[in-house]
C-alpha cells in the first residue's frame, strides 16, 4: 500500500494555480512527424515547482503517520481530443532528484468513463525503473513511440510506487486540478483534497 503526502509552502499564491480546463499545452517539437497530417501536443500538468509537491511512499505506519490520505494508487485524468491520437511520451516532473539509486513505478493508461478509469489501453502495465541518471532537470521521460498506443478522447494515467524508500518520492504538483486516489483495488476512487495533482503529462500525436 502506498500513501499520499501533501506538502504546501505558505508563500504559494493562486497565481501559481493552473486552469486545467485548458490543460493542452503546445509542445516544443522534438519528435519528427508529418505536420500536414498530424499535430503534436502535450496534455496535462507541466508544472515544475517545489511550492506544491505530492509524494508517494510504499509502506505506512498507521500509528506514527498523521496524514489521513492513504492510497494504493493515483489516477490523473487528462483532456484529449475525440480525434484519433497516438501516445508519444509520458513525462514525470519530480520536484527533486530521487534519493534512491533507482525506483520502480507501475504505470497504466485507461479510458475515461464518466470521470472514472474504465479499460486499460495496455496489454500489461509498464513497470518503469527510474535511475538518478535518467532524470534530466528532475524530469523523467518514457518513450512510447514503439508501442503505437492509439486512443480517442479523455484518458487517465494511473501510477503506483513499487519501491520501498526511506523517504517519499516527490513530484511537482498543482492545485485546483483533478486527481483520483484509492487505498485498495476494491475501494471507490476519491478526489484528492484541493484538487492536488502530480505533474505527470503525456505527449500525443493527433491525427488531423
Amino acid at each position: 500500500m502506498a500513501k499520499i503526502y501533501l506538502l504546501f509552502l505558505f508563500i504559494l499564491s493562486f497565481a501559481n494555480a493552473q486552469d486545467f480546463k485548458k490543460d493542452t499545452i503546445q509542445l516544443n517539437e522534438t519528435i519528427l512527424y508529418d505536420k500536414s497530417k498530424f499535430k503534436l501536443k502535450r496534455v496535462g500538468s507541466d508544472t515544475k515547482t517545489k511550492a506544491v509537491q505530492i509524494g508517494l511512499e510504499v509502506y505506512i505506519d498507521l500509528f506514527k503517520d498523521s496524514i489521513p490520505q492513504f492510497i494504493k494508487e493515483i489516477a490523473i485524468p487528462l483532456n484529449a481530443p475525440k480525434k484519433e491520437y497516438t501516445f508519444q511520451r509520458l513525462n514525470f516532473n519530480f520536484s527533486e532528484l530521487i534519493k534512491e539509486d533507482s525506483i520502480v513505478l507501475k504505470v497504466d493508461l485507461f479510458t475515461n468513463k464518466e470521470g472514472i478509469p474504465e479499460k486499460s489501453l495496455l496489454n500489461n502495465p509498464f513497470e518503469i525503473v527510474i535511475k538518478k541518471e535518467d532524470q534530466n532537470d528532475n524530469i523523467f521521460t518514457l518513450d512510447l513511440r514503439n508501442y503505437k498506443i492509439k486512443s480517442q478522447g479523455d484518458f487517465f494515467i494511473k501510477v503506483e510506487l513499487l519501491t520501498k524508500s526511506d523517504k517519499p518520492i516527490y513530484f511537482s504538483g498543482a492545485l485546483l486540478a483533478k486527481c483520483l486516489y484509492r487505498a485498495k483495488d476494491s475501494d471507490k476512487w476519491r478526489k484528492t483534497p484541493l484538487g492536488l495533482t502530480p505533474s505527470i503529462n503525456a505527449d500525443i500525436l493527433i491525427k488531423k
